[in-house]
């Protein structure tokens, strides 16, 4: 009795070498869309981080200075450096990049990225509309923009008569954002949060 011998025949491992070669590709390809909507997702959250944190800082400033008339730094006052500022249109029209503490000490690992202020009177009736004139309400426009030119935009409204305007009754700090730094490797990430502690 003859036995036949069950093998792979050149065909099948020809046929088989452009199949297996399509299914490599799905797989790297798939693999490189995830990496990138990972990628995309970690840039997403330090712009916003990088967002809050300076919003925070602007929102902790006084609606205005006393006896200041327009919007943006008051005469005297220096315009490069945002620790001397004291209220919150000081802050309009400023742009730095790469980002920067208050201190002016640059935020490493952040090369590249660019953070922007802008404040404008808002209208009372419509706080989306611009206003000619202080009718109590200012619209403040923190935008981030990535290395790759992608923009991340937050904005806040800063009244007059808000609870951060009322002096508190014993002498306080109020924290408005607390951030932290992780580092593995020489990668470096910052990410903090708002703190809601202002009055309702």
């Amino acid at each position: 009795m003859r036995q036949t011998r069950h093998a792979i025949t050149l065909t099948e491992v020809v046929l088989s070498i452009p199949l297996i070669g399509l299914v490599m590709v799905g797989a790297m390809t798939s693999t490189g869309a995830v990496l990138r909507t990972w990628n995309d997702a970690r840039d997403n959250q330090q712009a916003l981080s990088l967002a809050q944190q300076l919003m925070a800082e602007v929102l902790q400033q006084p609606y205005k200075e006393a006896g200041s008339t327009s919007i943006g730094v008051e005469t005297g006052e220096p315009g490069g450096t945002r620790l001397l500022w004291d209220d919150v249109d000081d802050y309009h029209g400023w742009s730095g990049s790469p980002p920067k503490s208050k201190s002016n000490t640059p935020l490493t690992g952040y090369t590249g990225w660019t953070r922007a202020v802008s404040v404008r009177y808002a209208s009372l009736a419509n706080p989306a509309q611009n206003s000619g004139s202080d009718e109590g309400l200012k619209r403040i426009v923190v935008t981030v923009t990535d290395p790759a030119g992608a923009a991340t935009t937050l904005t806040a409204y800063r009244s007059r008569g808000g609870a951060m305007e009322q002096p508190p009754a014993v002498d306080a700090t109020v924290e408005g954002y607390l951030s932290h730094e992780l580092q593995l490797g020489t990668e470096r990430m910052y990410n903090g949060a708002a703190l809601p502690n202002a009055a309702e």
